[in-house]
């Protein structure tokens, strides 16, 4: 397993999400040129490293409607492109997450290109979701990041992750547990229900109660937040705070990122 404090050495730290307009394969990116997607990429990473975050994940957010799992192979393609461009002019780690849940495609991406770990959004639980069910990936990811010989490669869990819902219905607790024992993940993530909805501190305090690898809150974290997060978890994912007004469509703001990455004094 991946040791994670070699990935990112500070007591807390925030990881800002470089959100690719839609990539070609997709209904919005058959137009999508690779120099337009590359210069919008490096722009996005060099707001967020000079605003002072700690990572960054790259993700195919605007690939909609998203497959449950397999992605198309231009797709993928794309995203390994502009995921090897950031990682090279990049001075922090880097994540990737291929929506919904193409874990074969987030393995082989940060293995080609040496990304520092991958989000697997479900992970423990099967779920469902407005395009259909998602299985669970932790027997088949485990396995295939050996075989990759990627095990230095860590994996951030959700566990009843955003925008979808557990079709097993238990405790969050139970799936946590289970992500770190049984599924061997590296970190859990705990989001709120939706993009931009933040995560019950409930939640994230019983969740870090019951498990021995980092926390992570995935959604939602603002300034006016953010240390109370802190009190609970080893890190956070932010993704609609930082960009201009908060507007999920919007380009990051650079001074957003300061406002918030001002506030991590650990």
């Amino acid at each position: 397993m991946a040791a994670l404090s070699e990935i990112f050495p500070k007591k807390k730290f925030i990881i800002g999400m470089i959100h690719l307009p839609a990539l070609p394969g997709t209904p919005n990116g058959k137009n999508a040129r690779f120099s337009e997607l590359s210069k919008y990429a490096l722009q996005e990473l060099d707001a967020l490293q000079s605003g002072g975050v700690d990572g960054v994940i790259v993700e195919n957010f605007w690939d909609l409607p998203y497959y449950p799992e397999r992605v198309d192979t231009v797709t993928i393609a794309a995203e390994a492109a502009l995921a090897g461009l950031i990682v090279e002019h990049a001075s922090i780690p880097v994540g990737i997450n291929v929506l919904y849940n193409d874990f074969h495609a987030e393995l082989a991406i940060a293995r080609a290109v040496n990304a520092s770990f991958i989000r697997a959004e479900v992970f423990i639980d099967p779920a469902i979701s407005e395009t259909g069910l998602i299985p669970a990936s932790s027997a088949f990811m485990i396995r295939e990041r050996s075989a990759l010989n990627a095990d230095q490669v860590a994996i951030f869990a959700d566990v009843h992750g955003k925008n979808t819902q557990v079709i097993w219905q238990r405790e969050i607790t139970e799936s946590a547990v289970d992500a770190e024992t049984r599924g061997l993940a590296d970190a859990i993530i705990v989001t709120g229900a939706g993009t931009g909805k933040s995560a019950s501190l409930e939640d994230l305090r019983s969740v870090k109660e019951k498990i021995h690898i980092p926390l992570l809150a995935g959604s939602g974290v603002k300034p006016s937040t953010l240390l109370d997060i802190f009190s609970v978890c080893d890190g956070v994912i932010v993704g609609s705070y930082f960009k201009e007004a908060g507007n999920i469509h919007a380009k990051t703001d650079v001074e957003r990122v300061r406002e918030l990455t001002r506030l991590n004094t650990f």
